[in-house]
């Protein structure tokens, strides 16, 4: 008889791959205690996923006042959701190709949905991702297996419930700039989408930001999903093109998985687990999450009229940042200048917080040394009648800039 080759290379790989997957989200519904997950289908692994929101939620979510037109004019708490993903980053898992590697793959959509959540003082709790693949093989199962697994440890730490996701097997529309067709490589795209709570007492839009404020930022040990297009062209040109050594160390470097600094913010904000409120353990008045446009579209987004930032004090970049920046000198046209590279990356900082005052700083970097983060104070807000930002460069040529002179 003959094969069915779609159902052989697409219908029984994507089958084993979402029992898989059902699997860790399974695992991850008692995560957090501000949810009861209800499966209405439990031996179906396709069925819809519920939720609901404990009773002390559901009697804030309620509390609202509408006019007659339905517009919203008051409330207490709202349900709202983010979308994001990991971009291009896991070409370069794809490019490394052990399961080790691909075991933090899921920190990235984690760190981009629950941090921009958290950034503006509210509360991520349910996920769902949808993981297209170019194929999967007997030879290449075990990395999406680690894949999975290593999602799961990642919800656990940051107490998300995965309710439900997609994975689609799509041959001919997935691909990467390492693709050499194999059946051992696994290529991935993968988007997530977060669910989780806003409360009118815990909102942090920045419109509270005045001169004269601690910014404190948090050291970024890998590049966070913004640049990747600048590594994937001097991956191309300087390793694989040019065939200089190191191939493998600067992707690994390129590969290091995110930091995820929402449970951090949420609790220094004053949310706790259950997605209930109390005092917030610092006062902060607003948080930069410094992923695709660097330090001056990130940072510059939440400063109110009038107020600038002077950043006198950035830790070093993380390795791959500094020696990207090195190589990118090689090629006239891929030359990164340090005012360039802090719009390409982070700079050093995965996330600036603004603290109303020294003594809310001081307790944040105490707050985050318990969590294992690295922070440090790196500047302060200044009065600026044209938003200015100044950076001290910690990068190769070390100059004084400013956002309003690109170079």
């Amino acid at each position: 008889m003959k094969k069915d080759r779609y159902m052989e290379e697409v219908i029984e790989p994507g089958d084993r791959a979402s029992r898989l997957a059902k699997e860790i989200c399974f695992e991850s519904h008692k995560n957090n205690p501000a949810v009861i997950v209800v499966p209405h289908q439990p031996g179906n692994f396709r069925g819809p996923i519920g939720w609901v929101w404990q009773k002390h939620i559901l009697k804030q979510l309620a509390d609202y006042d509408v006019d007659e037109n339905g517009g919203v004019t008051r409330w207490t708490m709202m349900e709202e959701k983010e979308n994001d993903g990991a971009g291009g980053k896991l070409q370069f898992h794809a490019l490394l190709g052990d399961a080790q590697t691909f075991y933090f793959a899921g920190w990235e959509i984690l760190a981009m949905t629950a941090d921009d959540f958290a950034r503006s003082g509210r509360f991520p709790v349910v996920y769902a991702n949808d993981l297209n693949i170019k194929q999967l093989t007997q030879e290449n199962f075990h990395l999406f297996e680690s894949l999975m697994r290593g999602y799961g440890h990642a919800l656990g730490g940051i107490d998300g419930v995965n309710v439900t996701g997609e994975v689609a097997i799509m041959k001919n529309s997935v691909t990467a700039f390492c693709d050499d067709r194999s059946s051992t490589m696994l290529i991935v795209n993968w988007g997530a989408s977060c669910v989780g709570l806003a409360h009118r007492d815990k909102l942090i839009d920045g419109s509270k930001i005045a001169p004269g404020m601690v910014i404190v930022g948090f050291w970024e040990p890998g590049y966070r999903c913004n640049g990747g297009t600048k590594l994937t062209n001097i991956t191309q040109r300087h390793f694989i093109e040019g065939k200089n050594d190191g191939l493998h160390d600067f992707v690994a470097k390129c590969a290091k998985p995110s930091a995820i600094y929402a449970p951090l913010l949420t609790r220094v904000n004053g949310w706790r687990r259950d997605g209930s409120v109390g005092r917030s353990i610092v006062n902060v008045a607003g948080n930069a999450h410094v992923s695709g446009g660097g330090i001056w579209e990130k940072l510059g987004d939440i400063l109110p009229e009038g107020v600038g930032a002077h950043l006198h004090s950035m830790p070093v970049p993380a390795e791959i940042l500094r020696e990207a920046q090195e190589i990118s000198w090689l090629y006239p046209d891929l030359r990164l200048s340090d005012w360039y590279a802090h719009s390409t990356f982070h700079g050093g900082c995965g996330m600036l917080v603004i603290c109303h005052t020294t003594a809310d700083a001081m307790r944040l970097i105490h707050e985050a040394k318990k969590d294992n983060y690295i922070a440090s104070v790196v500047g302060l807000t200044t009065a600026s009648q044209d938003n200015e930002i100044i950076i001290h460069s910690r990068f190769k040529e070390g100059k004084v800039l400013s956002s309003k002179h690109p170079e």
